[in-house]
């Protein structure tokens, strides 16, 4: 018998998912609702992300989402981090909408009172014995959630689950505790060491199958389009308890690797859905002539030539020496293979609508924000694409002192635009605090432009048709950052665009704007590994090495280990 119509008075069935926002295959989507829909006694639990974020959710501000989660009789969810990617007063809207309800016991107002719409727990009789459900939000919110309400409060998730394990097993007798959760492993795991009142947690945030047969059961989908479901049984003892020992997650499927029955109703769920967004979102924007790499894994750890199309676009609208764009905003996970790009393409690469705003900040900031930026052991959405600007990276070495070398414009100052989620400190960067002397806001929220809006604004045809302007000079580019940011991105045959299908061209590449020093050619001179680029070292302190770069109007900085700097300076000539 297929395991995902087991269900009986003999064990307690439950199925869980996660982080589910894209409604863009059908027969997938399809796939799982018709699993879903043969669940029998089964509880269906949903652990988070489903409004936010994805190209949909960017047009209709997560509305797309909620009649599959309708349809598919889910029975509990706790809210994900990503829900709120529109505010709590949408969310609340969205929420209202759903069929089932939500929970989230650690995360409050000020006043004390749960975020939006949540319920601290949920009891639910089955079979003819008492679950108690209740949600913990991870403590990483408020660094990676711009839109959570000012002065949110995120309590310690192992405090609150002991807390209200306790209240349901004593207080309100149920026989079963189950967490579900939108955060780390290690948090779930801290959780289950800690709190033996919980029997069962049912994770989300994490993107990998993770199965621990044990206490824990931590199993997720992933945001890349394939669907999981994770189907645990807990066997009935014969007094009619759980036997909880005995928790076990017997069946996992990726829906989309598979030939399954699908749900006829979904189609037709889609339909008016996707006409909506589809008015919108099939205009043709531009041709790319390259493949454009967008995957997660790699965005988020090294230089990708769309993460450098990104970073100039933004460095040259605002005209700043340098951009930073920080590749958790970079949501396709998918090499975009050449040829037209829609307006669908660049909501799909950008979905969150991130205001970017212009700070001046010193070369102090400069490098905690570049350590900052490869600090993280996961690939981690703080990572930064870059304009304006090269870092070589010793991933081997301590945080904090993963940056050998900087290659940035001439001033000890710099102007730098970047995004409003880490111009707050969010991901780690509280070096951009407003309060800092050294950080001074040029640009602030209220002349922001989002980058999807940059993009979308600067990849529009002008109404004459010409692309770009004829004759436009440098300085009367300086004063139009849209003609600037055209200028800057697309393939120029002398006054005009290259075009394909009437359409501006793009073609951009990996310059080495970031690099792993393990793969530069070094040579040895003192007890110090010298990279082969440089013409000449002076030493400035007994931190950073100022040397000359081939590039004009350019320094560079190098990382040395303290222990063997020398006191002296000299010339060193590299063939």
């Amino acid at each position: 018998m297929d395991p995902l119509r087991e269900s009986n008075a003999g064990e307690t069935v439950l199925y869980h998912f996660n982080d589910v926002y894209h409604v863009n295959q059908p027969t997938v989507l399809s796939r799982f609702a018709h699993k879903l829909k043969e669940k029998g006694n089964a509880i269906t639990v949903f652990s988070g992300d489903a409004f936010g974020p994805s190209p949909e959710s960017s047009i209709l501000k997560g509305e797309h989402i909620v009649p599959i989660l309708n349809y598919l009789d889910i029975d509990i969810a706790c809210y994900g981090n990503h829900d709120f990617d529109f505010g709590e007063d949408r969310l609340t809207e969205l929420s209202a909408t759903c069929n089932f309800p939500f929970l989230l016991s650690n995360a409050f107002h000020p006043s004390g009172k749960l975020l939006t719409a949540a319920k601290e727990y949920v009891i639910h009789d089955y079979l003819g014995f008492r679950i108690g459900f209740f949600g913990l939000a991870g403590t990483d919110w408020p660094s990676n959630c711009q839109h959570l309400p000012h002065g949110n409060i995120i309590s310690n998730p192992v405090q609150t689950a002991s807390k209200i394990s306790v209240f349901l097993k004593q207080n309100e007798r149920v026989d079963l505790v189950v967490a579900v959760t939108h955060m780390r492993l290690e948090e779930d795991l801290l959780v289950s060491e800690h709190c033996p009142h919980v029997d069962l947690i049912l994770g989300g945030h994490d993107h990998d199958i993770v199965v621990h047969g044990d206490q824990l059961t931590h199993c997720n989908d992933d945001a890349t389009g394939r669907i999981r479901i994770c189907v645990l049984s807990v066997p009935i003892d014969e007094d009619g308890k759980p036997d909880l020992g005995s928790i076990h997650a017997h069946h996992e499927r990726d829906l989309s690797l598979h030939a399954h029955p699908e749900d006829p109703e979904i189609p037709r769920l889609l339909a008016s859905l996707q006409n909506r967004i589809a008015a919108i979102s099939s205009k043709p924007l531009f041709y790319t002539a390259v493949s454009l790499d967008g995957r997660g894994t790699i965005i988020r750890t090294t230089e990708t030539n769309l993460g450098n199309f990104l970073a100039d676009v933004v460095r040259a609208y605002y005209n700043t020496d340098i951009a930073f764009v920080n590749s958790g905003f970079i949501r396709c996970d998918r090499v975009v293979p050449p040829g037209v790009l829609t307006v669908r393409d660049v909501v799909d690469i950008l979905p969150f609508g991130n205001p970017f705003i212009v700070k001046q900040i010193t070369t102090r900031t400069l490098l905690q924000a570049l350590e900052n930026s490869v600090s993280d052991s996961r690939t981690d959405g703080r990572f930064l694409q870059l304009s304006g600007i090269a870092i070589e990276v010793d991933f081997a070495r301590p945080q904090g002192s993963r940056v050998r070398r900087v290659t940035a414009p001439l001033p000890t100052t710099f102007t730098v635009a970047m995004s409003t989620f880490i111009a707050d400190c969010f991901d780690g960067y509280t070096c951009f605090d407003s309060s800092d002397t050294e950080v001074e806001t040029l640009v602030g929220a209220e002349g922001a432009m989002t980058d999807t809006g940059i993009l979308l604004e600067i990849l529009e045809l002008l109404d004459s048709g010409e692309f770009p302007p004829a004759e436009l000079s440098e300085e009367e580019a300086d004063f139009d950052r849209i003609a600037r940011a055209r200028k800057k991105v697309f393939v120029l045959d002398g006054a005009h665009g290259e075009r394909e299908r009437d359409l501006p061209m793009v073609r951009p590449r990996i310059e080495g704007r970031i690099f792993d020093c393990k793969r530069v050619k070094t040579y040895r001179m003192d007890g110090i590994d010298i990279p082969q680029w440089y013409g000449y070292t002076v030493e400035l302190s007994n931190h950073l090495l100022l040397s000359s770069y081939l590039e004009p109007r350019s320094f560079c900085f190098w990382r040395a280990r303290s222990d063997v700097l020398s006191t002296r300076s000299r010339n060193l000539h590299v063939a």
